[in-house]
């Protein structure tokens, strides 16, 4: 009768000498293959993604290999054919790409086959494996958690020794499924912390909550489950894209927001965990300073503003918000009323909800002249820094930097003018930084700038710069209806640009 035949090729047909088969490492060593149907093979990619990898060694001709394959072929389609907690795979040392497509035909093998030739004699080298066949299993972590598993008297020998592992049964028309749900902290206050959760197609629904580290031990010890079945059992429902505030938070106090999802039979994916501080108790007078990026690219240092001499105006919005939409015809006429960032106010938007693409669309449907600050350019951490609790806001920041006012509400023209005047801001015509033609002008923007400004509007034709002592340092033949000029090279301090019969002003500041 055959026993595990020993390495030697050309004894292949006769009785092995029943050397130890046993696999002496603990620990997988990674290989990149390719299978006989051309497919890559990558071990730790396998690994990475959750499932246990299953490895039989063999050759074509090892009588003792011929017996057991067509066993690990009946395991294979009890455990879920590679869709579910096990993935198989053979490796043959010595044999031919040709000889191992005769073999998988003969045994019917659907899951991968590496030759001798691709690569499998040298991957069997690395294992050390002295007998054939030698079945391995390799867990998630890399360890080796089966040496050898023989002898193999049929499919249940295999499918046992999974299950003990904790592997389960699937059926292969069943799909696999990787269910997934991501959190994104959305707002963070002293006492509440408002997220949105987010599912890939292959979450049903999922369970979360928030809480503090000790918090979340404690209840789970009380209740004597693990993380996931907590979440899962006692965590808030929820299923698709929704939006969560949570309340009665301790400020300036680390917590967790945990999220486990499920797929549609239930089985529960990975925790995440997305850490969040809410923010320290009492307001402060002072606004806090930032450096962000506006859509157009430009860098917006807002102390950088403020120490220059002139208030701030901040509108913080939402994009798809009717009420973040309803006060921006008034908004865009107090820019202009106002000098158009060339004068006493500089104005500004920041959006922690949108990325650049929606926030630019929102600039052009408004004709939004002024810098706007999305998600991409650090507005989400802006509004958290502050915190902005609800949108729109319009805040009014004084040169000292203190707050004139936190919320100018109702967001309209006239209570955006009533602070203004509060602060003996004085209205100016856009001149000096827009030239209004009609229904047509010129803007220069960003305004105070640092490496480069714009200048846009129709027919610009010749366009020069002239410092503060009214000597010209630049001259541009504009093509089009925009400009940038590199001011990177200027010294800081004021300067006028004149197109044609347009001078307007702008303000350098590295």
């Amino acid at each position: 009768m055959y026993m595990k035949k020993v390495f030697t090729l050309f004894l292949a047909l006769a009785i092995g000498f029943g050397l130890k088969a046993q696999c002496p490492l603990t620990q997988a060593v990674d290989f990149t293959a390719t299978d006989v149907h051309g497919t890559e093979v990558h071990l730790f990619d396998i690994l990475d993604g959750g499932q246990y990898v299953l490895i039989d060694f063999f050759f074509t001709t090892c009588g003792p290999c011929q017996q057991a394959t067509p066993k690990v072929v009946e395991s294979y389609y009890l455990m879920g054919c590679n869709m579910h907690d096990v993935f198989y795979m053979e490796i043959a040392t010595g044999d031919s790409d040709a000889a191992c497509l005769n073999w998988v035909n003969t045994y019917g093998v659907e899951y991968p086959t590496i030759s001798g030739q691709a690569g499998g004699t040298t991957i069997c080298s690395q294992y050390q494996i002295g007998a054939y066949p030698t079945l391995i299993v390799i867990a998630p972590d890399r360890s080796i958690v089966i040496q050898d598993l023989w002898p193999i008297n049929n499919a249940q020998t295999v499918v046992t020794a999974l299950e003990d592992l904790g592997l389960q049964q699937h059926d292969c028309n069943t799909p696999s499924y990787n269910p997934q749900v991501t959190i994104t902290v959305d707002q963070v206050m002293e006492t509440e912390v408002t997220a949105s959760f987010t599912p890939n197609e292959d979450c049903a629904s999922y369970g979360y909550m928030m809480a503090t580290e000790a918090e979340i031990e404690e209840w789970m010890g009380i209740a004597g489950l693990d993380l996931p079945e907590y979440l899962w059992n006692f965590g808030m429902p929820g299923s698709g894209v929704i939006s969560n505030t949570f309340g009665d938070l301790t400020p300036n106090t680390e917590y967790n927001i945990y999220a486990v999802p499920a797929d549609i039979d239930g089985n529960l994916g990975e925790v995440v965990i997305e850490p969040v501080t809410t923010t320290p108790g009492g307001g402060s007078d002072i606004m806090p300073d930032f450096t962000a990026t506006d859509i157009e690219g430009n860098t917006i240092h807002l102390y950088d503003i403020l120490d220059a001499g002139q208030a701030v105006l901040i509108n913080f919005f939402l994009t798809g918000d009717p009420y973040s939409e309803q006060p921006m015809p008034d908004m865009t006429e107090a820019y202009r009323l106002y000098g158009c960032n060339a004068h006493d106010v500089f104005f500004m938007e920041i959006c922690p909800n949108a990325y650049d693409e929606a926030c630019q669309a929102w600039a052009d449907q408004f004709g939004v002249k002024y810098p706007t600050i999305s998600r991409d350019g650090g507005g989400n951490d802006i509004a958290q820094a502050i915190p902005v609790g609800y949108y729109p806001t319009i805040m009014l920041i004084r040169p000292d930097h203190t707050f004139a006012n936190r919320d100018i509400y109702p967001p309209t023209l006239d209570y955006i003018i009533d602070a203004m005047n509060a602060e003996a801001y004085e209205q100016h015509d856009c001149e000096d930084g827009v030239n209004q033609n009609d229904s047509q002008y010129i803007a220069v923007y960003p305004n105070p700038a640092n490496d480069f400004v714009t200048l846009s509007g129709e027919s610009l034709g010749t366009v020069r710069v002239y410092n503060a002592l009214g000597q010209k340092v630049d001259e541009f033949e504009a093509n089009g209806s925009e400009l940038r000029i590199n001011t990177a090279g200027y010294e800081n301090g004021l300067y006028v640009v004149k197109a044609g019969n347009t001078t307007l002003q702008f303000v350098v500041k590295h």
